[in-house]
């Protein structure tokens, strides 16, 4: 069975095609695409986007479906969707907005849908931005109000592999190779400590493997959303974990 690897680190505000990653033997002259989309469809309190998608009438998530219906990607990672872990808002998104018209705009169907929890809004029990509390969203794993903001979600026409899903949520960033773990600026000492090390995990949302099948194809769809690196301060803890989280793939 051929394979192929393609890789989509998320972006902020805007959809990333790469329109010619795969073929579907069964449809020789099409070609299949793969997009990656930040759609800010995250909210600040945990069930507050099953609501807004109920009814399908909540203008910002029509103006989200309306771009992915008139750019139609086979295959697409939305960005900043809180996490569900019943599924429900995975399904009300497709049966809501996206198979139904929006603003004249054709229906697209996504019959298989893949997502899982984030480390975004989950607490770590360290003071990790060294203001001298803990509990804050900025001291959780992944910055979140709530377990699972700003998560993601894969949306696939092609069947998903799910027995051969690999997520990588809690692989620990002191694991990674030449891991450019910050240094404070003004003692130049880690910024975290050894305690804070051992249990810091890379993602600030997670690193998924998730296998598309395409005809006699498997093509791995390795997706993340790194943080910002920015919100930080000299000691760049942001910009260094930005820097790794891209750079996990690669390794």
């Amino acid at each position: 069975m051929n394979q192929q690897r393609l890789l989509i680190a998320g972006l902020w505000s805007l959809m990333l095609v790469s329109p010619l990653v795969a073929q579907d033997l069964t449809k020789p002259d099409k070609a299949i695409r793969f997009a990656t989309f930040n759609a800010s469809l995250y909210r600040d309190a945990a069930g507050k986007l099953l609501k807004d998608l109920d009814g399908g009438k909540h203008p910002g998530i029509r103006k989200v479906a309306e771009i992915i219906q008139r750019v139609r990607p086979d295959v697409l990672l939305l960005n900043e969707f809180d996490y569900d872990s019943t599924g429900e808002a995975a399904r009300l998104l497709r049966a809501n907005y996206l198979q139904q018209s929006q603003n004249g705009q054709e229906p697209i169907r996504y019959d298989y849908a893949f997502s899982a929890e984030s480390n975004t809004g989950i607490a770590s029990g360290f003071d990790l931005n060294h203001d001298g509390k803990t509990g804050s969203p900025d001291d959780a794993f992944g910055f979140g109000k709530h377990p699972g903001q700003y998560g993601m979600l894969v949306l696939s026409k092609y069947p998903i592999d799910s027995t051969a899903i690999r997520t990588f949520q809690k692989f620990l960033w002191k694991d990674l190779p030449g891991a450019l773990l910050p240094v404070d600026p003004k003692n130049s000492q880690p910024w975290y400590d050894e305690t804070t090390t051992a249990a810091f995990r890379l993602s600030s949302k997670s690193h998924w493997d998730v296998p598309i099948k395409i005809g006699d194809q498997t093509v791995h769809f390795l997706v993340c959303h790194p943080t910002p690196p920015v919100f930080d301060g000299a000691e760049d803890r942001n910009g260094a974990r930005n820097h790794d989280e891209i750079r996990f793939w690669a390794e």
